[in-house]
């Protein structure tokens, strides 16, 4: 007989996290018309369309706590690229309606994980890309969210 506890996050707390976020920019309606793009796998993913939105993960680290070993930071950027006539407005639009969503989705990421330290904290916010031309307007945020892994 296992005394163990079924695990509540099998994939893993930072996939959970990303694909709450990921459905919430789907669902969207000030996104409605964007195509939404869950990890884009080549830079040809992010060519097509004249409004796009993209999630990807960037990291997940432990806490230095003493004791606290579930006690991590999760980091991923989200990036809008928009070639409408003004793509540059367009981008901070969009960009700005990415943003409130994924504050929006904290009551479905605070079901799968408990929230700890700074909470989600909006970072650096980048509008190029070395080595990359979106045809367009760009802008992209790193975000970051402490929480403890339940697992």
């Amino acid at each position: 007989m296992s005394t163990l506890k079924p695990d509540t996050l099998p994939q893993g707390a930072p996939f959970a996290i990303g694909a709450a976020i990921v459905a919430a920019l789907r669902a969207a309606q000030a996104l409605d018309g964007a195509t939404v793009l869950d990890n884009p796998k080549r830079a040809s993913d992010l060519q097509t369309g004249s409004r796009i939105v993209f999630f990807e993960d960037q990291a997940d680290k432990p806490i230095a706590q003493p004791g606290q070993s579930q006690k991590r930071t999760y980091g991923f950027t989200v990036g809008v690229i928009n070639r409408t006539t003004n793509d540059r407005e367009g981008a901070h639009t969009d960009y700005r309606a990415a943003k409130r969503v994924i504050r929006n989705c904290l009551p479905e990421i605070i079901k799968l994980v408990q929230i700890e330290g700074r909470g989600l904290v909006e970072g650096d916010v980048l509008y190029r890309l070395e080595n990359l031309d979106v045809g367009g307007g760009l802008v992209l945020g790193l975000f970051t969210l402490d929480y403890r892994d339940p697992g």
